[in-house]
């Protein structure tokens, strides 16, 4: 029997949490994946990418079960004692372009990283751009399930070095709410 990651447990915990508690909201996609033969697949995509960021940038992941979601964040931090800043990471293992599904726009992250996924323990991180300048963008359906997504092609994200130097350069303290 083979033995389930850590990460995996979690995302189907995650997965099965969300299909009890929305199962037939407006945002749900009544039974369609993007993963047909994998219904948790999806989720360990995206778990694994905000465990690499925490990884990357020293934060820890929000692993709670949160029913009703994240709100689109995946972390919260203050930058110099100032700001309060978002981030959400965007994965998926063909990562062309980020994007933000037209519903979700004026909910999600101040800044919006496009990760892709190789493995759960390797995750290649593309670039960055903010809330502000994905707005700005077209609009496109990506696939078959019919959802209208703001798009930004990889190459026209902010390079992570740039994100990196905020880390390195700036206090960064990072906000765990309950």
């Amino acid at each position: 029997m083979d033995k389930k990651s850590n990460t995996r447990q979690i995302a189907e915990e995650r997965q099965d949490l969300h299909r009890k508690d929305k199962p037939n909201s407006e945002n749900s996609l009544k039974g369609k994946r993007y993963y047909k033969d994998d219904k948790y697949r999806e989720q360990t995509i995206g778990l694994s990418g905000e465990i690499g960021l925490g990884k990357r940038y020293n934060l820890k992941p929000d692993l709670k079960f949160r029913p009703k979601g994240d709100n689109h964040i995946d972390f919260k931090i203050k930058i110099d004692d100032k700001k309060i800043v978002t981030l959400d990471v965007k994965t998926y293992q063909k990562a062309f372009n980020l994007l933000v599904k037209e519903w979700e726009i004026n909910k999600c992250s101040d800044i919006l990283i496009l990760a892709e996924f190789l493995s759960e323990d390797n995750i290649n991180f593309l670039g960055w751009t903010t809330k502000k300048i994905m707005k700005e963008q077209p609009k496109k359906v990506f696939s078959s399930l019919n959802i209208n997504n703001y798009y930004l092609p990889k190459d026209k994200l902010y390079p992570m070095e740039r994100l990196d130097e905020v880390f390195t350069n700036c206090k960064i303290e990072q906000i765990i709410e309950d």
